[in-house]
């Protein structure tokens, strides 16, 4: 049991020793190539090493992105309080870890991160956005959350980034302002709603 258990802490710590190195080639070293081979000369074992605990570059990838939320602290908010402050959070560590930011957004390799997070978010602010989306039929409750979900995305920020010619300050600025105007705008016209007759509420699609 014993000898069980310091198999598990060694393979632990070597896996963490594979994401350490992995993380610092491409946040550090930006330029050079990300390969699995390139992964095992920057930790300093073999290639096979790698490939038994990632065999292929998207379990990399998917555990680097888990490894990066978790220290970063970003996840998707699941009250309409958190909406807006998370925007700063995400970008920031979209900026700390842009190449595997770009490599997950732009690479078949990162299709599995991208795929689940659409789904963790859609959930996610379905439950945020519940209480300000009251009266609203499911189109625009659908519209409403892709909208949200677009702010917080890696497209969105690498748009303001790449396209608007924004700094990191300004692109987290940017997109909390939007956030922050749909939210009003929302709450105002959930007044609105109530304050209708029945009868006479505005029909969604």
């Amino acid at each position: 049991m014993a000898a069980t258990a310091l198999r598990e802490k060694q393979s632990t710590a070597t896996r963490d020793h594979l994401l350490g190195a992995a993380l610092e080639l491409l946040v550090e070293h930006p330029d050079r190539p990300f390969s699995h081979e390139a992964v095992a000369k920057a930790a300093g074992v073999g290639a096979r090493t790698v490939y038994r605990y990632f065999p292929a570059q998207c379990d990399l990838y998917e555990a680097l992105w888990a490894q990066v939320r978790e220290q970063s602290g970003t996840v998707f908010p699941t009250e309409e309080a958190e909406i807006v402050p998370s925007i700063g959070v995400l970008y920031r560590a979209f900026d700390q870890n842009e190449k595997l930011v770009r490599a997950v957004m732009e690479s078949p390799a990162g299709a599995r991160v991208r795929a689940r997070g659409a789904e963790e978010g859609r959930t996610s602010f379905d439950k945020s956005l519940q209480e300000v989306t009251q009266g609203r039929s499911p189109v625009e409750l659908r519209q409403v959350r892709a909208v949200f979900h677009g702010i917080h995305s890696g497209p969105f920020w690498q748009m303001l980034r790449d396209r608007g010619g924004l700094s990191g300050p300004e692109a987290i600025a940017a997109a909390s302002w939007a956030a922050q105007a749909l939210l009003d705008t929302l709450r105002r016209e959930q007044k609105s709603f109530s304050s209708q007759p029945t009868g006479k509420k505005k029909k969604g699609g």
